[in-house]
């Protein structure tokens, strides 16, 4: 699918396939180095080619996962997806994750990408959606608010990073 950002820039948001791999780890290793939001420090993605291709096969095989890739043009600016367990226990509920390059934030990129996620996980027969953010990634829980997440909880000194601890909050939402 096209949208267009608050920029006027026109992006695709599709599924990642097979044939994204080499991209996706240059992706990794740039939003990696990027950003302090993210679970990797700079240099902790190892995955290679092959191993990226790998993972993508699963996911794409996985009925309760779904991994998405936004391009301008032909560059990957943002992933995101989801993944679920098959233990019917828990099979209802499938955490996210959402990562998008610092040029393309703040442009209504991460909204998009959320709601095509929420829309997947629906069209999946999920009923609950769970991420974690940095307590202090205040637009980041801005967004995840209006798209009707709660606060379910804090897990203490979750994150470590610049020589310090913070914490995460666990949000959720049933859909």
């Amino acid at each position: 699918m096209e949208y267009t950002l608050k920029n006027s820039t026109t992006i695709t948001l599709r599924d990642a396939v097979i044939s994204d791999a080499k991209n996706l780890v240059a992706y990794m290793h740039k939003v990696n180095a990027e950003s302090k939001n993210l679970m990797r420090e700079p240099g902790e993605f190892t995955f290679t080619v092959e191993q990226e291709e790998k993972f993508l096969q699963t996911t794409i095989d996985s009925p309760n996962a779904c991994f998405l890739i936004a391009l301008d043009g032909d560059l990957i600016i943002s992933t995101a997806g989801f993944h679920g367990n098959s233990l019917k226990r828990v099979n209802h509920r499938v955490s996210l994750g959402i990562s998008v390059l610092e040029e393309y934030q703040n442009l209504g990129l991460g909204r998009i990408v959320m709601e095509d996620l929420i829309a997947r996980a629906l069209l999946l027969k999920k009923t609950k959606m769970d991420l974690e953010v940095r307590v202090d990634n205040l637009g980041a829980i801005h967004l995840y608010d209006t798209l009707g997440f709660e606060k379910e909880g804090t897990i203490r000194n979750g994150f470590f990073v610049d020589n310090k601890y913070i914490d995460l909050l666990v949000m959720g939402k049933l859909l």
